[in-house]
C-alpha cells in the first residue's frame, strides 16, 4: 500500500511510535511522518521489532500545514464523533467504510493520527478532507494510538492488500482542491451568503470533495461550472 502514509501529530510516547512502525510493517505501509514528536528512545526501537527500518526512516517535520499540502487526500482520525448532520468538523465515517471507498483511489493519502491525550485540534481537523473513526463503547471510545493505527491499516489491508489500483485519470491533488474551495468561498462572498455560516459551509464543501475523490476531469468540470457562475454574476452587477 505504497500510496498511504501514516502521520503522527506530536506523539508523546516513544513506545507508541515504535509500535506504529511495527504495525506499518505488518500491513505494508512504508512512509511514516512525525510532526514535532517527543524524542525517541530505546523503547521505540525495541517495540518496532522487525520494522526498525520504517522507524529509522521516519521523516520528522515541524509544520503540519506544510506537510499535508504534499498529499492528494488528507484523512484525519477521531475518537469523538457526532451524528448531527450540521457538525461537519466531527462528522466521521467508520474505518471499514472508508477502506471500501479507497479501492479505486490512486492518489497519495495521509492517514493523520493525533496526540495520545487530546487527539487532533480543530485547526488540524479543518485541513482534513475526510474523517475516520473506529466504533467503540460509548463509555470508553478513545483507543490507544497504536491500536487505532493498527485497526485503520488492517481495514485498508483487507480491502487493498499490496495491490495498487488505477483509477480513471489522475485524481486532483491538494492544490486543486484548495482552488475549488477558494472558488467556492468567493462565490459565497459574491452572493452575500451569511458571514457567520461561511466557515462551516466551506468545511462541509471540503468534506464533500474528500469523499468524492475527484478525478482530473471532474475537477476541471467543476472549475468550469464555478467560472461560468462567476461570469454570470459579474454581468448582472
Amino acid at each position: 500500500m505504497k500510496n498511504f502514509s501514516v502521520v503522527l501529530v506530536q506523539p508523546q510516547t516513544p513506545g507508541n511510535v515504535g509500535a506504529v512502525a511495527r504495525l506499518m510493517g505488518n500491513f505494508a505501509v512504508e512512509n511514516l511522518y512525525l510532526v514535532d514528536p517527543d524524542e525517541l528512545d530505546d523503547e521505540a526501537e525495541a517495540r518496532a521489532m522487525h520494522a526498525k527500518d520504517i522507524l529509522s526512516g521516519a521523516k520528522i517535520v515541524e509544520d503540519y500545514e506544510d506537510l499535508v499540502k504534499k498529499f492528494d487526500l488528507v484523512v484525519g482520525t477521531s475518537g469523538i464523533n457526532t451524528e448531527r448532520a450540521k457538525k461537519f468538523l466531527r462528522k466521521a465515517e467508520p474505518a471499514e467504510k472508508f477502506a471500501r471507498s479507497m479501492k479505486e483511489y490512486d492518489g497519495e493519502v495521509a492517514l493523520v493520527f493525533g496526540r495520545e491525550d487530546c487527539g487532533l485540534n480543530n485547526e488540524e481537523l479543518k485541513r482534513c478532507d475526510r474523517l475516520v473513526r473506529i466504533p467503540a463503547s460509548d463509555d470508553y471510545p478513545i483507543l490507544n494510538l497504536s491500536h487505532a493505527v493498527g485497526i485503520v491499516l488492517y481495514e485498508l489491508f483487507k480491502k487493498l492488500g499490496d495491490v495498487q489500483v488505477k483509477s480513471e485519470g489522475k485524481v486532483s491533488g491538494e492544490s486543486d482542491r484548495e482552488r475549488l474551495v477558494e472558488n467556492f468561498s468567493r462565490l459565497l462572498e459574491t452572493v452575500d451568503y451569511p458571514e457567520h455560516k461561511r466557515e462551516k459551509t466551506e468545511i462541509m464543501f471540503r468534506k464533500i470533495l474528500g469523499r468524492a475523490s475527484l478525478t482530473r476531469w471532474e475537477y476541471h468540470r467543476l472549475m468550469g461550472v464555478f467560472s461560468q457562475i462567476s461570469r454570470e454574476l459579474d454581468e448582472k452587477r
